[in-house]
């Protein structure tokens, strides 16, 4: 039997979700509740193989999404804030979320996020631990300096975490129970020196293989692992039509306010990735110390609008130049102009 027209809406949760099976003329066939534990998702939809399938972007929808696509479900992943935009409801449950989910997705109507290919999903897992190790490893470095204050402690280590400023802490004599704490504290950022190390060598190894990582690496203040960062958050460029859309994805064109003939233009609106977002602006900070166009263009708007604005600025001029370079497949160049788009 062809589940070719039929609809589920998933309303998904931690431990359950709520189902709802629509056939093409919007039909209810179905409405049930099940646990997420994979063998039981793929009990229920074994028996719904090409059917289409519409479910919320939650925190854990990526293993949901994994076991569906093994199954042969169609799987849409619905944008939640458009989705709300749309098809608000004065009576919200888990039942009516579902019901209209499913409505959406029938009447093709539903709001969806782009569904990234697993090998760049397993890019993003990879550099977003390293992102985490290394917020860690802030955390623990914070906490030595918290004993260093408390205990009215100073240095002069340029530093710190260097050689010669390891050794100053090993050998300080301080109460036990500081004592303590900056033992723990030291073994716990050598431990997680080691495992950035070791996840920087596989992100090394991966930027290498890849030509677009190797052309992003072209510009001023980008790293093999800023590249890798852009590299897993766009993906494929093709899925841009043009340099606007892109920098819309990383959140940098400025919200818009319009009624009649008045037009008013706000903040950013940081909506789309975060991530690629803050490994533009950091590429900018890291970069200003290089002569290039993108360093004077930074340079120039800071003396007239300040750091902040100058850093999102020049971030919105890199995405442009960062669209051209993988659309024509060519390295930076220092001072050619970027073709219009």
């Amino acid at each position: 039997m062809s589940n070719a027209n039929t609809y589920i809406g998933v309303d998904l949760h931690k431990k359950t979700c709520y189902i709802t099976v629509m056939n093409g003329d919007g039909k209810i066939k179905k409405q049930t509740e099940i646990s997420t534990d994979t063998d039981k998702v793929a009990k229920f939809f074994g028996k719904y193989q090409s059917a289409s399938v519409a479910v919320e972007s939650t925190l854990n929808w990526i293993p949901f999404y994994e076991n569906l696509e093994s199954i042969g479900c169609n799987v849409s992943l619905s944008n939640p804030l458009q989705t709300k935009a749309i098809a608000a409801a004065r009576i919200k449950n888990d039942k009516v979320d579902s019901r209209i989910l499913a409505d959406l997705l029938r009447t093709n109507l539903l709001p969806t996020s782009f569904i990234q290919p697993r090998d760049i999903r397993d890019l993003k897992e990879l550099v977003r631990q390293r992102m985490s190790f290394v917020q860690m490893r802030t955390q623990i470095k914070n906490r030595i300096h918290s004993v260093l204050f408390k205990n009215n402690l100073k240095h002069d280590f340029t530093n710190l975490y260097g050689k010669a400023g390891m050794s100053w802490l090993k050998d300080l004599k301080l109460r036990h129970i500081y004592r303590q704490e900056l033992d723990w504290s030291l073994a716990a950022l050598d431990k997680l020196d080691q495992l950035i190390d070791e996840i920087s060598q596989k992100i090394l190894a991966a930027a290498k293989d890849d030509f677009d990582c190797q052309l992003l690496m072209t510009i001023p203040g980008i790293s093999y692992f800023t590249a890798l960062v852009i590299k897993s958050e766009i993906g494929d460029i093709s899925r841009f039509p043009n340099a606007k859309k892109l920098c819309s994805y990383a959140g940098l064109i400025p919200s818009t306010y319009a009624s009649a003939e008045k037009v008013r233009y706000g903040r950013i609106t940081k909506r789309g990735s975060k991530w690629l977002r803050k490994a533009l602006i950091d590429s900018i900070t890291s970069g200003s110390r290089h002569p290039s166009r993108l360093c004077f263009t930074y340079r120039r708007l800071k003396k007239d609008k300040g750091t902040g604005k100058a850093k999102v600025a020049t971030a919105r001029k890199l995405c442009g130049i960062i669209f051209a370079m993988l659309t024509d497949k060519q390295p930076f160049r220092q001072f050619t102009p970027v073709k219009q788009r």
